[in-house]
C-alpha cells in the first residue's frame, strides 16, 4: 500500500498542478478580454470623433483641403515660371551716357542710352546733338553685341557696359 499511496500523491500532485496551471491561464483569458474589450470602446470613441463626426469622414475632408492646396501650388508654380520666362525678355538693364558730340558745341547734350533685357538682348538709343540739328540712331543689340551691320561708338559701348553690370 505504501506503493499505491505514493502513485496516488503523485497523481494527485500533478493534477493539482495542472488544475493550477489551468486556473492561471483562465486568468490570462479573462484578462485578454478585458483589454481587448477596453481597446475596442476606445477605438470606436476614436472614429466616432470629438463631435461625433466619423474620423474617416474627417480624414476624407483633410485629404481633399491637401489636394485642393497641392492643386493651387501647383498653378502658383506654373505661374511663376511663366513670369520667369516673361521676365527674361522684359526691360532689367538701362544704363544713359551724356557726351559732347562736336567740339566746343553741344553743351553734353548728346546722349546714348542703353535698354537691356537681363540676356543683354535690347537696343541703343543715342542723339547726337548740334547746333541746329540733332539726329537719333537706334541699333539692335543681342547678347551684349551689336550686330555686324552696325557698329558702335565709344559712348554706346560704354552705355551697354554700364547696362550690363546692373
Amino acid at each position: 500500500m505504501s506503493g499505491l499511496g505514493a502513485a496516488f500523491t503523485a497523481d494527485f500532485l500533478v493534477y493539482c498542478a495542472l488544475g493550477l496551471v489551468i486556473l492561471i491561464l483562465f486568468g490570462f483569458v479573462v484578462n485578454l478580454h478585458m483589454e481587448v474589450s477596453t481597446l475596442k470602446s476606445r477605438y470606436k470613441r476614436m472614429m466616432e470623433g470629438s463631435e461625433g463626426e466619423n474620423i474617416a469622414g474627417m480624414l476624407a475632408e483633410h485629404t481633399s483641403k491637401f489636394n485642393k492646396a497641392l492643386d493651387e501650388q501647383r498653378s502658383f508654380e506654373r505661374k511663376l515660371e511663366t513670369l520667369e520666362e516673361q521676365s527674361k525678355s522684359s526691360l532689367a538693364r538701362v544704363a544713359v551716357v551724356h557726351f559732347d558730340a562736336f567740339e566746343k558745341t553741344g553743351q553734353g547734350l548728346s546722349w546714348c542710352l542703353a535698354l537691356l533685357d537681363r540676356e543683354n538682348n535690347g537696343i541703343v538709343i543715342s542723339s547726337i546733338c548740334g547746333q541746329e540739328t540733332a539726329r537719333t540712331y537706334v541699333k539692335p543689340i543681342e547678347d551684349g553685341r551689336v550686330t555686324e551691320k552696325y557698329k558702335l561708338t565709344r559712348e554706346e559701348e560704354q552705355a551697354i557696359q554700364q547696362a550690363m553690370r546692373q
